[in-house]
């Protein structure tokens, strides 16, 4: 059995303070009036009354489950009513807030089913082919080109080419060491009576400015031997 709709109550605050109205649009009589009890109150004070009389009606729903007011939010208008708690409609809305609850929990499962079908799966299997076929092969496809191809290249360039130039040269460089090596004994023989004369020379002109320092007696003689000495 459906619950009676319940009545709808207009607050209209009027210019005169003293005179609050509380009207019903519906043809429910079973509806509680409320007056401010002091007749000369301002707006401000009526206002105050009102909502302390809401604050209060809350308060009772809340302790004897019996509904007093309920607040329409999208009209913004209160219906103000004293009928009596109807267990039906709050078994009906756990229900179908159970329903809703499993019924977006099924959502989420069967989305959670529908990526793994679609994304991880198929990341799962790329992962197997790349970590099967396309791995070893990246692993093994240089390791052979390095055998077959760069190996005999760089070995036949070697034996082909660096080598026979590193012995040519190795060969010529001998082969002009031993051919002017005849030739440096023979300079070094004709010049070293030249350079023991020049030697003997020098001595003894050093030999001769020592002896005047020794007659003029000049003190630095000492340091001048040692001088003469490492020319010599």
């Amino acid at each position: 059995m459906e619950s009676p709709t319940p009545p709808e109550l207009v607050i209209k605050l009027v210019h005169d303070p003293n005179n609050i109205i509380l009207e019903s649009q519906s043809n429910n009589k079973n509806i509680n009036y409320y007056i401010p009890p002091v007749p000369d109150i301002s707006l401000n004070e009526s206002e105050q009354k009102i909502k302390t009389k809401y604050t209060e009606l809350l308060i009772n729903f809340f302790e004897t489950h019996q509904p007093s007011y309920i607040f329409e939010p999208l009209r913004k208008e209160y219906y103000w009513t004293n009928e009596p708690f109807n267990e039906d409609k709050t078994t009906r809305l756990d229900k179908l807030l159970h329903s809703t609850s499993y019924f977006v929990q099924s959502i989420f499962w069967y989305l959670r089913i529908l990526l793994a079908i679609c994304v991880t799966i198929p990341i799962e299997i790329i992962h197997t082919i790349l970590a099967g076929l396309i791995k070893p092969i990246l692993i093994r496809v240089p390791i052979i080109i390095s055998d077959t191809l760069i190996k005999p290249f760089y070995s036949g360039l070697f034996n082909s080419f660096i080598l026979p130039i590193g012995i040519l040269l190795w060969n010529t460089s001998d082969l002009f060491a031993k051919t002017f090596e005849p030739f440096i004994r023979l300079f070094t023989l004709l010049f070293e009576p030249c350079i023991d004369c020049f030697r003997s020379i020098r001595q003894s002109s050093l030999k001769q400015i020592n002896e005047q320092q020794l007659d003029n007696g000049d003190g630095y003689h000492h340091m001048e031997q040692k001088k003469s000495t490492l020319y010599v």
